[in-house]
């Protein structure tokens, strides 16, 4: 695919602080760069089925399998539940699929975020290029392919139960933080990459050990009340939770606690988004 070039994009490397921590600010200068971010968002999630046979299927197939196994294993082996009275393994089983698609979202864009900018390194010495949407469109494109296995996982709802409760809906301000904070480490990991090489060997055993944390195989009500506030410190944790109760059990989400969620993942975006475009006008010297 052949990126226009027909635009001019100016280092925004040098910009005032105010242009780096105001959420606004963020957002204008992002969308000054919209129809480059369409163009990468589009590239990327090409790549990821490029000379494939499957395609897009994959998006179907890859959590369907990771379903089946995890089903097995935390659903018929240890017998696992989520706790709700007279649930099922069927909801057991949509509760995990849930789970694990939001968990593909955070896992596969933060993996891969520490060689994203090492990865290109022709657009940091050659060209003059908002580099910052590069993590941008990694996140757009791992949304992408969640919002693909959500079609099956509705799917399979509404066999199940017979109808898709009304507070499914509310998953949409749910994805609201969990975008937010995949995009600030994202913009953080992918700045740091540059310059602490082991990061991109450190994030995949913490990734992991962080699913195993995250509630996706239990409910929070599982880990006694003295060590739960440290399951609840991991934001996934609490956004997965409240995902898998609105779309399967129909239970609504704490205002509050979302309120609470939306905050602070908009201080991590911000925060990665300032730490990113302070280490970009190093970025050359390094690579």
């Amino acid at each position: 695919m052949t990126i226009s070039s027909s635009r001019t994009y100016h280092s925004s490397a040098s910009v005032s602080l105010g242009g780096l921590l105001l959420p606004w600010r963020i957002a204008a200068n992002l969308y000054k760069h919209r129809h480059l971010i369409s163009q990468f968002a589009k590239r990327e999630i090409e790549k990821r089925y490029r000379g494939t046979m499957l395609g897009l299927f994959w998006s179907f197939l890859t959590p369907l399998i990771m379903l089946g196994v995890y089903t097995l294993v935390f659903g018929f082996i240890f017998g696992g539940s989520y706790g709700h009275p007279g649930e099922t393994k069927t909801q057991f089983a949509l509760g995990l699929f849930c789970g694990l698609l939001l968990w593909d979202l955070i896992g596969g864009s933060i993996i891969g975020s520490p060689g994203l900018i090492i990865a290109n390194p022709n657009y940091v010495t050659k060209v003059i290029f908002p580099l910052e949407i590069i993590p941008l469109c990694s996140v757009i494109a791992g949304f992408f392919h969640m919002l693909i296995g959500f079609l099956p996982l509705l799917l399979f709802v509404l066999i199940a139960e017979g109808e898709i409760p009304w507070t499914a809906m509310e998953i949409i301000p749910i994805l609201l933080p969990l975008i937010l904070y995949c995009l600030g480490l994202c913009w953080a990991l992918s700045a740091l990459g540059v310059f602490l090489r082991d990061i991109g060997s450190m994030v995949p055993p913490v990734i992991t050990i962080l699913m195993f944390m995250s509630a996706i195989f239990f409910p929070l009500s599982a880990i006694p009340k003295d060590y739960r506030w440290i399951i609840e410190l991991n934001p996934a944790a609490i956004l997965i939770s409240m995902a898998r109760n609105a779309l399967v059990f129909g239970q609504s989400v704490d205002l509050s606690v979302l309120s609470i969620q939306i905050v602070a993942s908009l201080l991590v975006a911000t925060l990665g988004y300032a730490l990113f475009m302070k280490c970009k006008a190093a970025f050359a010297d390094v690579i």
